[in-house]
Parts: C-alpha cells; structure tokens; sequence
C-alpha cells in the first residue's frame, strides 16, 4: 500500500470513529430519555398515559421505517439548519443521530419491560421518587441489556456511517465510493472492508464482555477520551485557518485526478490553495455551491446548470468552459451499431441532463425519433419512434459500465470509461468536439468577479492541466473546450 493511501485510510478510519462516537453519544442520551418516557407512560408506570404513549410510539415507528438513504436526503434542509453544512462528517451526524434515535428508545423500553413488575411496585412501596426509579432500578437492572443494546447501535452506526459516504459524509464509506467503487479499484474496497470489519469486531467483543460484567464506567472512560480527541479535530482547523482557500466540487474518480494537478498549479504558480470536494451524484454539488459550503464546482454543462436553475432558483453562473468529455456508447456484444437487433436493451444515465444528452446522439445516429420540442432534457417518454423497440434502462452514471455484459448497447460518460478499461476509441457511437456539453466552471453570480475565480480559470486553462487532462483522458476523450471560444 502506498503512503498516500495508507494516510488516506487513516483519516477516513477517523472520521467514522468520529462520526459514529459523536451519533452514539447523541443516540443513547435521547434515545434513552424517549425510551424511558415510552415505559414510564404505559399502563399502571408512574407517568401513565394511554395518548403520550400512543403519539410518542407512532413517532418513533414511523421514524424507523424511513430507510436511512431516503432520510438523509430528506433531513437536508435540517442538517443544513443544524450544523450549517449539508456535506462533510458534521453534517452526516444529524441523519445518522435521527436514525439511531428511535431504534435505541425501542431498546431502552425493551429492557426496562424485562424487569419484574414486583420489584418496581415494591421500590414504589418504599417511596423512591422517579429519579431514584431510573437510576437505582430501572437503569441497574437492565444494565446488561442496555449494554448490548448500546453495542448493536454503534455497530448500526458504523454500518449506515459507510452509507452517509454517498452523500458526502465522509469516513469509510466515502473512502469505498471515491476510490473504489467510482473507480473499479477492488483493493481499496476491501482495504475499507476489512478495516469495518476489525472496528465491528471490536466493538462486538468489548460490548459482549462489558455486559457480562455489568461495567458501564469503561464506556464512560472511553467516551470521555473520544470526546476530547473529538473536540480537539474540531478547535484545530479554526488555528490553521489560511487566507486564498477556495473549495472546488468535483465529480469522484478521475476527475478529481485533473484537479490534483490543477491544486499544484494554483498552489505554485498563483499561490492560491484548492481544497477538493468530490461528490458522487450530480446533485449535491449544485445544493452545496447554492448554500455556501463549497466556492465552486467544475462538473457540468450548461444544459444541466440551466435545468438545475429553473428546479431549483439557484442563483448560479458559468464564468468559463473546461473541456468536452464525449459521451459515448460502448458494447461488449456488438462490433457496430447495424448488429442491434429487435428489442435490444440499451442502458443510459438516469439523471435528467445525460438521459437527454444519450437519447439526443441516439436520434442523431437514426436510430429513434423524438418528439420535435423535447430539448436537451428530453426522456424515453419523448420517443416517438422507435422501429427497433429498444429497451431502455436508466442506471446511476458510476453503474452504467458495470452492466456492459447485461445490455446490448450502454451510453457511458467520460468520467467512467477509463476506470472501466475501456477507451473513447471503442465507442460505437459517440459525440464530437463540436458537443454542446463542455464541461464549466460555475460559482455564485454574486462571487463572479472575485479575483480569486479568475485565477482558478487561469489554472484549468493552463498547458500543465491540459497536458495532465489528453494524459488521463487519452485518445481524444478530453478536448479543451476554451479553444472554441
């Protein structure tokens, strides 16, 4: 392993430790207080009360039931209320918080259930007030179960903090996503594996052993040491702060190999420093430019900006082109687009500019017909010929290449088509530099006459970025769309 990788899976491992300690600690105190007032309003508990308990269950159930990938979409706007990001370790807590919250209540109930009725109704008889009940029975008591409960939703955590990598989360699962899945770099993929798989063991083994010896002051010990290896990560970056910092969004895989070289650049030759963001959809880095957590983004054309705009009212501007990444489509099945056969099935990006972008070389090459207004934002539901009836299939843009065995013709963009082995070359069909679909670099309309923008567009305009850009994209897969202008 190299030496950048292996730093790179040290902070990674880091930041789930991070984000998984601080969604834990959040988790057990809420949980446990929501979990108390679920036992203590059931029928003949000191609080009953047939409508809180009702309400307070169906709230926690119906919070359960949200799938984690789906709540962190939707808790966005919160997140974002929270912690005044949407993107990075900070703003994954808040879903993985509200996702651990109600399943730790439920535990909590679960165990103080456990205990027998008799001896809560003789610690009444003896007269202990509430506090004394939670502390000295309830908690006491169930302390066995409460520890395994803690144990289940750590490793919970651990889990879903991989998925919180999707959307920007960091830790390993962003590690996996980046690196590996975006990609096709299996050994990073199972370096992060294994090394989710030694944190879950361990939390296994320590929790099993804790409650088998009715000992919560470890965890107490242990969370007491996190906390203050937490709050310093946090104090740090405000002393270390520096002035010319600007945060570019990119897309995950290759992409972000440019900007690296872009980073130099800017770093050397116009003392400005770049922090990289990569991203794994065509969302995110819109919503993140749009509410200030990063500076700028270099992934899009201006179709999709445009649609992004009027969806959603950002007020976004292009201030210079990058390069033309052709789309095109690829076979494993297929010499020549002639060989398609009657009910073919053809795979194409679901996002709503690059389905377009597909379905419009597509009509170029003869091969559909869609209806004479359908733009550049056009869908299957604009085909209004079709001689062959192909079948399309709308995947994720990182999944298109992994079904080139499964369909008979797949539309690919050139983020992915070097990881995937596959060269522009290949292409049975693809675009041409006179593509309407370079690539810009979009910031905020009220940052576009910032000095410091005009340097970024020197940099990516400059020879050294060019030449690293025909490198990684070889064979006229990159072309500088800057020349046209």
């Amino acid at each position: 392993m190299h030496s950048i990788e292996l730093i790179a899976l040290f902070k990674a491992t880091w930041e789930t430790i991070y984000i998984v300690f601080i969604s834990s600690v959040i988790s057990v105190v809420i949980g446990s207080a929501i979990g108390t007032l679920l036992f203590l309003s059931r029928e003949k508990q000191v609080f009953e009360n047939r409508w809180l308990n009702q309400s307070l269950g169906f709230i926690v159930n119906a919070t359960r039931s949200v799938p984690f990938i789906i709540l962190m979409i939707s808790v966005l706007p919160l997140t974002r209320c929270i912690v005044g990001t949407t993107i990075g370790t900070n703003a994954a807590i808040v879903p993985l918080s509200l996702a651990a919250i109600p399943f730790f209540a439920r535990i909590c109930e679960s165990a103080f259930a456990e205990i027998p009725n008799a001896l809560i109704e003789t610690a009444h008889a003896l007269g202990v007030n509430t506090w004394q009940l939670i502390s000295k029975i309830l908690i006491l008591e169930s302390l066995p179960a409460l520890i395994r409960g803690i144990t289940l939703t750590v490793i919970g955590l651990i889990g879903y903090s991989a998925m919180a990598g999707a959307i920007g989360g960091g830790g390993l699962g962003e590690l996996a996503i980046n690196y590996g899945y975006q990609r096709f770099n299996a050994m990073v993929t199972l370096e992060t594996v294994i090394v989710l798989v030694v944190i879950v063991q361990g939390v296994q083994l320590a929790g099993d052993v804790l409650a088998k010896r009715r000992q919560f002051k470890p965890i107490i010990a242990a969370s007491i040491v996190l906390g203050i290896a937490c709050m310093a990560g946090q104090v740090y970056p405000l002393f270390s702060q520096q002035e010319n910092v600007i945060k570019v969004g990119v897309s995950a895989g290759w992409s972000e190999e440019v900007m690296k070289v872009a980073q130099q650049v800017a770093l050397e030759q116009y003392h400005l420093k770049i922090k990289i963001v990569p991203f794994n959809d065509y969302v995110l880095p819109n919503t993140a430019l749009a509410n200030g957590n990063i500076d700028a983004n270099i992934f899009q054309h201006v179709p999709y900006l445009n649609a992004q705009i009027k969806a959603h009212g950002y007020s976004l501007v292009p201030i210079a082109k990058t390069f033309v990444y052709p789309m095109g489509f690829y076979s494993r099945k297929l010499t020549q687009l002639s060989e398609l056969k009657e009910g073919a099935v053809i795979a194409i990006p679901n996002d709503p500019s690059n389905e377009g972008r597909s379905l419009l070389l597509l009509q170029k090459a003869g091969l559909i017909t869609l209806k004479p207004n359908a733009g550049t934002l056009a869908t299957v539901n604009d085909i209004i010929e079709n001689p062959k009836h192909f079948q399309f299939k709308l995947l994720d843009a990182a999944q298109l290449a992994r079904v080139l065995q499964d369909a008979d013709l797949v539309a690919i963009t050139n983020d992915y088509v070097g990881p995937a082995g596959l060269s522009i070359n290949q292409a049975l069909l693809k675009e041409g530099p006179d593509s309407l679909y370079a690539n810009v670099i979009v910031v905020r309309e009220k940052s576009k006459d910032d000095p410091l923008f005009q340097k970024l567009v020197a940099v990516m305009h400059s020879e050294t970025v060019l030449e690293a850009t025909k490198k990684i994209f070889p064979n006229g897969a990159a072309i500088a769309a800057w020349h046209s202008e």
